[in-house]
């Protein structure tokens, strides 16, 4: 089960596939102030989490979570000015695009509540004051602004006020003007206007850095399908299971459980949809208008050498042109032990009576979110341990996928031993290990296994699809190591990226 890694065939390996490059996602790094934006656990709710709930800062030393304010004041009964200049020249001297200011309480009881971006009056807007050493003035207003109150889950950033007190911090960014430079700047200062006098004692606010949480980047990890070019002969290693194409129909199809459904084909051409093969023809599946269901196909497992309680499940996937889920999230690909019983739709698992950790995506991103047009990819899991009658998600951090193009998807469950929390599940996309989960537990008795590789696409829920949306499934392996991405053709790329 050891993975092996070797950069000089990672690229050669990803098969031309990518994920959204590092650059492009922490330009998306953006402060948003919707149901999705900054709430107490997650920057951006559901696809990137804080560091530590309340979210995080770094101090005027660099240190996270510090306790060295780059200025701090005492909240006034009308406005409250920090000079921000050395802040700022920072900034400006990085050649940072956005100024994201931290403010928490630092010492003394007390509150303030300051009026926000929300407040009827842009006069009383917060503000970051410039002055220039050539006598220039330039006001910025700010592009966000909410505070994180960990008594809610709830984003805040729609509220007509700020709130400062004890561990509630509250988060300002601005757009800083192109190509500013920190020797011709003079003087900055941050300037928050009272909603209400503060109170409760003589508490001071200071001023720190957002210390904006990073999209994971971790290295691509090869595996043993780095030996079959194009995943040809890929069937024939001691430990894959099962492995297709969609190129020849009668064989894959056989292999599938009898009673699938859904609305799929098998295409090498769908240029209406800018479809591109990763290699020769691939599964099309079409959540129709009015309808919930994509595909359910199930290879069972028991056909195929017997119900494991470890295995890889790897398959690429593309998302289509028309592909849009604005009404609800879904489900995707995975692995389950169901058995007729339990582990899906609202059939709680006990531990006793079956599981699964089909895959999901999620709703898309509003028009004005920073991830706009990006599908966040993650787990919907239904375990020994939950307390809801309906799956838990588990977001797989930067997950982000783009339309019209091929992704490898792997997913890895070790079933825990009856008795013990040592399960254990994995997920990489293009070779990059994106999750890990360990200590969980699927069942409570010897009888349950990995029953099938589950290929489902379901939109919802409950609400159906507002209109066809399409995607493409190809090269799909079942083994019991790591599998990792198509290796390239002798030269070329397995399958094109885009």
């Amino acid at each position: 089960m050891a993975l092996f890694q070797a950069a000089g065939r990672a690229d050669a390996a990803a098969g031309g596939a990518a994920l959204p490059a590092a650059h492009e996602l922490s330009e998306r790094r953006v402060l948003y102030e919707g149901e999705e934006g900054a709430s107490c656990a997650n920057f951006l709710t559901g696809s990137l989490a804080w560091q530590r709930r309340g979210g995080d800062w770094r101090d005027a030393r660099g240190k996270l979570h510090g306790d060295a304010p780059f200025a701090e004041e005492a909240p006034g009964a009308r406005a409250t000015l920090w000079d921000v200049t050395g802040l700022v020249r920072q900034w400006a001297d990085a050649g940072v695009s956005r100024a994201s200011f931290f403010l928490r309480s630092v010492s003394g009881p007390g509150f303030a509540i300051f009026l926000s971006r929300e407040a009827k009056s842009p006069a009383d807007w917060p503000m970051l004051a410039l002055e220039f050493t050539d006598g220039r003035r330039e006001l910025l207003k700010p592009i966000a602004d909410t505070h994180l109150d960990c008594s809610t889950y709830r984003p805040l950033g729609r509220s007509e006020t700020l709130t400062v007190f004890g561990t509630v911090p509250a988060l300002l960014q601005f757009q800083l003007p192109a190509k500013l430079s920190g020797s011709r700047l003079k003087r900055a200062q941050l300037v928050l206007s009272s909603a209400s006098a503060p109170g409760g004692g003589a508490m001071r606010i200071g001023v720190f850095e957002i210390a904006v949480p990073a999209f994971p980047a971790p290295p691509v990890s090869v595996g043993l399908a780095a030996d079959y070019p194009a995943d040809k002969g890929i069937e024939s290693h001691p430990d894959v299971v099962f492995a297709a194409g969609f190129d020849e129909w009668l064989r894959w199809r056989w292999a599938w459980a009898k009673d699938s459904a859904g609305e799929f084909d098998v295409v090498g051409d769908d240029s209406a949809r800018h479809f591109e093969p990763l290699v020769g023809s691939a599964l099309r599946v079409n959540v129709k208008k009015g309808d919930n269901l994509g595909v359910d196909l199930r290879l069972l497992l028991k056909d195929h050498g017997g119900e494991p309680d470890e295995l890889y499940f790897r398959y690429y996937l593309r998302l289509g042109d028309d592909w849009d889920p604005t009404v609800e999230a879904g489900k995707m690909p995975g692995l389950a032990g169901t058995y007729g019983t339990a582990g899906w739709g609202g059939r709680r698992s006990d531990g006793t009576n079956g599981w699964s950790l089909r895959g999901s995506f999620g709703r898309a991103f509003a028009s004005d979110h920073p991830l706009q047009g990006l599908t966040q990819l993650g787990t919907y899991a239904y375990h020994a341990d939950m307390t809801s009658a309906y799956g838990e998600t588990w977001v797989w951090p930067g997950a982000l996928l783009q339309r019209n193009r091929w992704y490898s998807i792997e997913q890895q469950v070790r079933l825990n031993k009856p008795g013990a929390a040592d399960g254990l599940f994995r997920v990489w996309v293009d070779g990059r290990l994106l999750l890990e989960r360990q200590q969980i537990r699927m069942r409570t008795v010897d009888r349950l296994h990995i029953e099938s590789a589950w290929l489902n696409v379901f939109h919802g829920g409950v609400a159906r699809s507002p209109y066809d949306q399409h995607l493409y499934i190809d090269n799909v392996v079942v083994a019991r190591r790591y599998i990792g991405p198509l290796a390239a053709r002798p030269g070329g790329a397995a399958g094109a990226g885009k």
